[in-house]
């Protein structure tokens, strides 16, 4: 049911990652899914360090190694997709948003295919392309959805990205899906794109906490108060989200799914010969 594997429980016990490098998928709706490593892993450094893999010259040491290949794979989504989900078990690391702007200033250069009245860095012609961002904060807990500190997420999200690029805001909004009741637009002043997903139920709605022995018949068996609504809820109202935002052109040409692949292939292949990553490796170095 998946579209891509999940991660099997001896690799969880090892603490690995299902991909490796890049997988993608098309649907039927000719939509395309891109699925990475995670980004900056621990696992990877493990690997390479105990398996006394061989580096590129150009690397001397593995966590450079490492981060330089997270780095290749960030600019490389950033230029050949609309939309970027960025997921995090917490709120909030510092480091992946610095990772994120390096990524963004050493991606290749393209210039965008067309114009869009959203974006701030299109307003001249010859503008670069940058993708849509989302925030998806998984494994929420029951106070992230708190109005108060559901602001402040906000709040936090869009100071550490103001100088920012990328399409951060203004195309996803948990508002709008009335999973707070009671709060307006007019709640936030700049809602970014920001999604919180619940810790999944084992067992589906009916696995949740109810009143201990000793109580009310009529209480023992009503569920514990959640504070949101169940994680297959929220998937669904991300899902129709997602689908619906807005995605211009890549390129000044309209591409196929083929014309797609020939076009991410070069631009691969130009992250991987890109100065303005060597020059980064080399002051990494």
């Amino acid at each position: 049911s998946y579209v891509f594997r999940a991660q099997t429980q001896e690799i969880k016990e090892r603490g690995g990652h299902q991909s490796t490098g890049i997988d993608f998928f098309i649907t039927q709706e000719r939509v395309i899914f891109l699925d990475t490593q995670p980004i900056l892993s621990p696992f990877i450094l493990d690997h390479v360090i105990n398996n006394d893999r061989k580096l590129p010259p150009e690397y001397n040491l593995p966590h450079t190694y490492v981060e330089m290949q997270s780095l290749q794979i960030a600019a490389f989504l950033f230029t050949v997709c609309h939309v970027v989900i960025v997921v995090q078990d917490w709120f909030t690391d510092i480091n992946l948003y610095r990772f994120l702007q390096t990524a963004e200033m050493l991606k290749p250069s393209t210039p965008s295919g067309s114009h869009d009245s959203t974006s701030s860095s299109s307003s001249d012609d010859g503008a670069e392309y940058y993708p849509h961002i989302v925030f998806l904060q998984n494994k929420s807990r029951r106070e992230d959805f708190c109005p108060r500190n559901f602001k402040d997420m906000h709040m936090v999200v869009d100071k550490l990205m103001a100088h920012s690029h990328l399409k951060y805001k203004g195309t996803l909004s948990m508002l709008d899906c009335n999973i707070v009741p009671g709060l307006t637009q007019e709640y936030l002043d700049a809602e970014v794109n920001m999604f919180l997903l619940p810790v999944q139920e084992n067992d589906g709605e009916d696995n949740l906490n109810k009143a201990g022995a000793g109580t009310y018949p009529l209480f023992s068996l009503l569920p514990g108060y959640r504070g949101h609504p169940t994680f297959s809820t929220m998937v669904s109202k991300l899902r129709s989200q997602m689908l619906a935002m807005p995605r211009c052109q890549l390129s000044h040409t309209i591409l196929t799914e083929k014309n797609w692949f020939h076009y991410a292939a070069r631009i691969w292949d130009g992250v991987k010969k890109s100065s303005a990553l060597s020059e980064y490796s080399r002051l990494l170095c």
